[in-house]
C-alpha cells in the first residue's frame, strides 16, 4: 500500500515551492500538478458555490488557500491539509477545534441544543461529543419515527394481502404468494442512523454514552446497510434533518478519526468565512438570552423609485423593536499591514448604522493571536472609527480551544462580558 503524502497549508499564507514538491512526491510533471489543481478548484467551487479559485499557485510555485479549510485529495499520492487562519497549526489541539466547528456548522446542531457540547460533557474526546449530539437529536424526535411504505412479498396459506393469482392453482410449498404494502421503519434514513450509532460505539470513551448508543442501535434494528448515496428526507420528516445530517457525516467519516482527532478517509472542505459567520451569530444569541438577536435583518436605507432599498447586517441586537447595536462577522483585515478596518468595511458599516438608526457597530474577526496572549472567549479591539455620533470598532475574538471541556461555555461567557448593556456605548 502506497503512503499518502500530506502537504500542509495555512489559510491566507503562501507556501513556497509547493508545485515542485508535489510534482516530486507524485512522480509527475509540474504542468500535471497545475492541471490537477485546476480540477480540484472546480470541485471545491461547485461544492461551496464559490466563483473564484480557493487555491492559487504563483508562477514561482507558491500555493495559497483562501476561504477554505479541511483536507482535500489532490491525487492518489498527495493530500492537502489546510488549516484555517484562526487556528494555530503548531498547537496539537487545532484539529479538535476545527472538527467541532465543522460539525457545528454542517449540522446546525449547536444552534438548537443547549449544553450538548460543553455543559453536560465530562470527557473531552470528540467521538463522545458527536455521540451525545446524535443521541439528543434522536431522543427529541423518537416519538415521530421515520416510517415509510414498502411493498413486501411472502408466501403464506393465510391470505392477507394481494394474491399472485397464478399461485392459487399451484401454490408455493409455504403457501400462496402474497404482496402487500407495509408501513415500516426499515428505510435508508434509519439505516444511516443505525450505522452511525454502530460506528460510534467502539469509539466513545464514556460508558453511559456507549450504552445509550447500543440501545439506539437495537431500537432501530434490523436495518439494511446504509445507502451509497444518501437520499433526501421526505418533507414530512423534516424534524429529523439535523440527526440525519450528523449521521451522514459519521458514516462518511468526515475525513476525521473521531477518537484520535486526526484526518483520515476521503476528507472534507469547509467554507471558513461562512463557518465564522454562523458561529458569531449563535454565540451572540447565547450570550444575550434576554435580547432579541436577529440574523440578516433587513433595514431600509432608502428607496429606488417606490421600492425600498435594504441593507442586511449579520447580527442585529434589539430591545423590543428598537435596535440596541449591530455586529457584523468579518474575516479579513487589511493585508500585510497593521490590523485595521478597511475603507469598504467602514462605508458598509455606516450604511448599516444609518439604516438601523444605531450608534455602535462591532466588526468581529477571528483572532490570530496565540491563546496564551488572548484566552478562549476573549475579545480584543484593534481599531476604532468614529463618525459623528456613530462608532465602528474592529474586534478580534479568540476561539482557539473551542473543543476543550466547557470550551463553548467559555466562548459564550466571554462574549456576554463584553456585550453587557453598560459596555456597548457610542462616543
Amino acid at each position: 500500500m502506497s503512503i499518502i503524502e500530506r502537504i500542509a497549508l495555512q489559510e491566507l499564507k503562501e507556501r513556497p515551492h509547493t508545485t515542485s514538491e508535489i510534482a516530486r512526491k507524485s512522480g509527475i510533471t509540474e504542468a500535471d500538478v497545475i492541471f490537477q489543481l485546476r480540477d480540484l478548484n472546480e470541485r471545491v467551487k461547485t461544492l461551496l458555490g464559490y466563483k473564484d479559485d480557493p487555491l492559487t499557485a504563483t508562477a514561482g510555485g507558491a500555493w495559497k488557500a483562501d476561504g477554505v479549510a479541511g483536507l482535500l485529495r489532490l491525487n492518489s499520492q498527495v493530500e492537502l491539509e489546510i488549516v484555517p487562519k484562526f487556528l494555530n497549526p503548531d498547537n496539537a489541539t487545532w484539529r479538535s477545534d476545527f472538527f467541532l466547528l465543522a460539525v457545528l456548522v454542517k449540522t446546525g446542531h449547536l444552534l438548537v441544543h443547549d449544553g450538548i457540547w460543553a455543559g453536560r460533557q465530562e470527557r473531552g474526546d470528540l467521538a463522545t461529543l458527536v455521540a451525545r449530539s446524535l443521541l439528543a437529536l434522536h431522543e427529541e424526535n423518537a416519538r415521530r419515527p421515520i416510517r415509510g411504505y414498502r411493498r413486501t412479498q411472502r408466501a403464506d396459506f393465510s391470505i392477507d394481502g394481494d394474491v399472485e393469482w397464478d399461485t392459487l392453482i399451484l401454490p408455493e410449498p409455504d403457501g400462496f404468494v402474497l404482496s402487500r404494502l407495509e408501513l415500516t421503519r426499515q428505510n435508508p434514513y434509519n439505516a444511516t442512523l443505525a450505522a452511525a450509532a454502530e460506528i460510534l460505539i467502539p469509539e466513545v470513551g464514556d460508558g453511559d454514552t456507549q450504552t445509550q448508543l447500543q440501545q439506539l442501535a437495537r431500537s432501530l434494528a434490523p436495518q439494511p446497510s446504509p445507502p451509497a448515496v444518501f437520499p433526501p428526507l421526505p418533507l414530512r420528516h423534516h424534524s429529523w434533518q439535523q440527526a440525519y445530517d450528523l449521521a451522514q457525516l459519521v458514516v462518511e467519516g468526515l475525513g476525521l478519526d473521531l477518537k484520535g482527532g486526526t484526518f483520515t478517509g476521503p476528507g472534507f472542505v469547509l467554507s471558513t468565512w461562512a463557518a465564522w459567520q454562523a458561529l458569531c451569530e449563535e454565540v451572540v444569541r447565547r450570550a444575550l438570552p434576554t435580547r432579541k438577536v436577529v440574523g440578516q435583518k433587513k433595514w431600509v436605507i432608502g428607496h429606488r423609485g417606490s421600492d425600498p432599498v435594504h441593507v442586511n447586517p449579520d447580527i442585529s441586537v434589539l430591545v423590543g423593536d428598537a435596535v440596541d447595536f449591530l455586529l457584523d462577522a468579518k474575516y479579513k483585515t487589511r493585508v500585510e499591514r497593521k490590523p485595521s478596518i478597511s475603507s469598504s468595511d467602514v462605508y458598509e458599516s455606516l450604511a448599516f448604522l444609518k439604516a438601523a438608526d444605531a450608534t455602535y457597530m462591532g466588526l468581529l474577526y477571528p483572532a490570530t493571536k496565540d491563546a496564551t496572549d488572548l484566552p478562549l472567549g476573549g475579545w480584543a479591539a484593534f481599531d476604532q472609527v468614529v463618525v459623528d455620533h456613530m462608532t465602528i470598532e474592529g474586534i478580534e475574538v479568540q476561539i482557539q480551544g473551542l473543543a476543550q471541556r466547557g470550551g463553548f461555555d467559555r466562548l459564550v461567557a466571554g462574549t456576554r462580558a463584553v456585550l453587557a448593556p453598560d459596555r456597548i456605548q457610542g462616543p
